[in-house]
């Protein structure tokens, strides 16, 4: 076999390893596109990028912090907003336990509002005030769709 046409053989491979991967998990660009994944049950993955938004109400401070999640649970209000949340324990850096509350608004606009609330453990004490966010689609907060 030619080292061209072995070249080419690889290369198709290759590009349809790529667009398997590519059909697999595709990034989802709108809010139709993120409400027909999960209306159809597949299961949506949000990577979170806060260096990349705005803050917004009495938050000041740039975001330095990046994560993920996937969506368990949503709502779709009347107005068209896609409401999520995510929940979880940690550690501060004393070594207390700490509760964490996130909620991400998705707008009609593309938009999307993100507020985070921080209490200590076992009491709920708020730690902090507030923090908001203003992002995007694919600004700041970016969404998958896992098809497996």
């Amino acid at each position: 076999m030619s080292k061209s046409k072995m070249t080419w053989i690889a290369l198709s491979i290759a590009a349809g390893l790529w667009s398997t991967q590519a059909l697999a998990n595709p990034q989802l660009s709108t809010l139709a596109d993120i409400e027909a994944a999960l209306e159809r049950g597949a299961t949506v993955s949000v990577a979170v990028d806060l260096t990349r938004c705005a803050p917004s109400g009495s938050t000041t401070r740039p975001g330095t912090t990046r994560g993920g999640l996937k969506i368990s649970s949503y709502r779709i209000t009347p107005d068209g907003t896609l409401s999520f949340a995510d929940e979880h324990a940690s550690v501060g850096q004393d070594g207390s336990p700490l509760w964490q509350f996130i909620r991400y608004q998705v707008k009609p606009d593309q938009t999307i509002a993100f507020s985070t609330d921080l209490f200590s453990l076992p009491a709920y004490t708020r730690l902090m005030p507030q923090i908001t966010y203003a992002c995007a689609i694919n600004q700041g907060i970016e969404f998958v769709s896992d098809r497996h």
